[in-house]
C-alpha cells in the first residue's frame, strides 16, 4: 500500500532544481573531496615507510571511522531537523536541536575515546597478527586521542550550517585546515626543520593539530559574525525537541554503527588473508572515498532541499525533487564508472600500486569498483538524501543490519576462510551488500513512507 498525500505545491523547473543542487551540493562535494585527498595523502606518505606502515594507518583510521559514525548519526539527525525547522522559519528550534546534539554527543564520545586509546593494541590485534602493524597502529591512535571530540564539534556545526543553506562557510574553513594538514603531514611524517621523521605518529599528530585549528576557526568566525548559531535564543523548554531528536538520532546512529562495523569487519577479513591484501585494501579505500565525494555533496543537497520542502508540507514538490536526484545520480554514476574504468592504469600508477606485489590484486579490485560505483552512489542518495530526510530511520536501521550482517559479511568471510578464494573474488563478494541495499531501499522509496513533516507543532 502506498502512502497518500493531499498537499501539493508548484512544480519546480529542472533548471531551478539543478541550480539549487549545485549551490548546496558543489561546496560540500569539494570539501568532501579535499577530506578524501587528505586521507589518501596520509596513506601515500607513510607508504614510503613500508607496507606495514600503510596497513597500520588503514586499520587505525578505521577505528576512528567507526567512532565517527556515532557523530555522523547525530549530525545527520541534527541536519534533518534543522532543515525542516529552517523551512518552517523557526531558528530557535534549529539552534536548540544543535545544542542538544553537541552536548549529548560529547557525553558519549569521551568514554569512546578512552576505550580506543587505552586498548589500542587489543583493537589492532583483532584485525591483524602482524606485530609491527599492531605497534604502529597503536602509536597512531595514541597521537590522535582528542580527534573524535574535535570532529564531533565540527560535524554538528557543519550539519546545522548546511541545513540552513550555508555550505560555503564549512568549505572555506575546512579547506584552510586541510591544506595546513597536508603541509604538516610533509613536515612531521618525513621530518625537517629540526623535527625527526615521525612516520605514522606524524600523520596522526598533524591531523590532530589541524582539527583543533579548525574548531578554533569555526567558533571564532561564527562568533564574530554574530551567526544565528550564537545570536539566536535557545528554547528553555526543550523536552519535545529532545524527544524528536532522540527518535531520529538513536536509530540513525545505530544504523551508522552497523554499517561502519561492517566496513571494519571487511577490513578484518582482508587483514587476516595477508598484509599485502590489507595494504591494497587500505590504499583503495581513500580513493573510493574521493570518488564518492561528489555524490556526498549531492546527497546533502537532496537532504536539505527535501527537508525544507517537507517542513513546509510541500509533499508533491518533495517527491519531484527526489525523482530529479535519483535520475541525476544514476546518470553521473554510470558516466564516472566508465571514466574510471578506462583510466584505471593511470589511477593505479597514481596510487603506487603498480609493483609486481600489488598490481595483480589492485587492478582486479579497481575494475570491480568501477563497475559497481553507480550502485553505491544511488544507494547513498536514496538512503541519506531521501529516506533519512523524511525520518524513515527504523527501516534504514533494519536494512543496514540485514544487508551487512546477514548477507555481506557472512558471505565474504565464508568465501575468504572456508572456500579460500582469491582476493579479487572475495572483494567482489563484499559488494553483494550493496545489491541487497538497492533492492530494499528502492522499493521503500517508491512506497513514499519517507514523506513526513518531522517538526513539532507546539514548538
Amino acid at each position: 500500500m502506498f502512502k497518500k498525500y493531499l498537499k501539493t505545491s508548484h512544480k519546480a523547473t529542472p533548471e531551478l532544481k539543478l541550480s539549487k543542487m549545485m549551490k548546496l551540493g558543489f561546496p560540500v562535494a569539494i570539501q568532501s573531496a579535499l577530506v578524501a585527498i587528505l586521507s589518501l595523502a596520509d596513506v601515500l606518505m607513510v607508504s614510503d615507510f613500508g607496507k606495514e606502515a600503510t596497513a597500520s594507518v588503514g586499520i587505525a583510521s578505521k577505528w576512528h571511522f567507526v567512532a565517527t559514525m556515532i557523530i555522523a548519526g547525530m549530525a545527520s539527525a541534527n541536519g534533518v531537523l534543522v532543515a525542516q525547522y529552517w523551512g518552517k522559519g523557526n531558528r530557535s528550534a534549529a539552534k536548540t536541536i544543535t545544542m542538544l546534539a553537541m552536548k549529548s554527543g560529547a557525553k558519549i564520545l569521551v568514554p569512546v575515546t578512552l576505550i580506543i586509546t587505552l586498548f589500542s593494541s587489543y583493537l589492532m590485534l583483532m584485525q591483524t597478527n602482524d606485530v609491527t602493524v599492531i605497534e604502529l597502529g597503536s602509536t597512531y591512535l595514541w597521537y590522535s586521542f582528542p580527534l573524535l571530540i574535535l570532529t564531533h564539534f565540527i560535524m554538528i556545526s557543519e550539519s546545522a550550517l548546511r541545513s540552513s543553506g550555508d555550505t560555503i562557510t564549512p568549505l572555506c574553513l575546512g579547506s584552510i585546515t586541510i591544506f595546513i594538514n597536508i603541509g604538516l603531514n610533509f613536515w612531521l611524517i618525513k621530518g625537517g626543520f629540526g623535527i625527526p621523521a615521525m612516520g605514522v605518529a606524524g600523520a596522526a599528530l598533524a591531523t590532530t593539530i589541524s582539527r583543533l585549528l579548525q574548531v578554533t576557526l569555526m567558533f571564532a568566525f561564527l562568533y564574530r559574525r554574530k551567526h544565528w548559531l550564537f545570536s539566536t535564543t535557545v528554547l528553555i523548554k526543550s523536552d519535545l525537541l529532545w524527544a524528536s531528536y532522540k527518535k531520529i538520532a538513536v536509530p540513525t546512529t545505530i544504523s551508522a554503527l552497523f554499517w561502519a562495523a561492517g566496513v571494519l569487519a571487511y577490513q578484518m577479513i582482508f587483514g587476516h588473508i595477508g598484509t599485502t591484501e590489507l595494504a591494497v585494501f587500505s590504499m583503495i579505500g581513500p580513493f573510493e572515498s574521493l570518488c564518492y565525494s561528489l555524490f556526498f555533496g549531492i546527497s546533502v543537497a537532496c537532504s536539505v532541499l527535501l527537508g525544507q520542502s517537507l517542513g513546509r508540507n510541500e509533499f508533491t514538490d518533495a517527491y519531484r525533487i527526489s525523482q530529479f536526484f535519483v535520475k541525476t545520480v544514476l546518470t553521473l554514476g554510470l558516466c564516472i564508472g566508465l571514466m574510471l574504468l578506462f583510466g584505471r592504469e593511470t589511477i593505479l600508477e597514481w596510487l603506487n600500486l603498480t609493483s609486481e606485489e600489488f598490481y595483480p590484486l589492485a587492478s582486479s579490485a579497481l575494475t570491480v569498483l568501477c563497475c559497481v560505483i553507480w550502485l553505491r552512489m544511488l544507494n547513498s542518495v536514496i538512503i541519506n538524501g531521501i529516506l533519512r530526510a523524511g525520518g524513515d530511520n527504523q527501516f534504514c536501521l533494519r536494512m543496514d543490519f540485514f544487508s551487512a550482517w546477514i548477507i555481506g559479511v557472512p558471505v565474504t568471510a565464508f568465501a575468504a576462510f572456508v572456500l579460500e578464494w582469491d582476493f579479487q573474488y572475495v572483494y567482489m563478494l563484499m559488494l553483494t551488500e550493496d545489491s541487497v541495499k538497492f533492492i530494499l531501499c528502492f522499493h521503500r522509496y517508491l512506497k513514499r513512507y519517507w514523506m513526513n513533516n518531522l517538526t513539532v507543532a507546539e514548538v
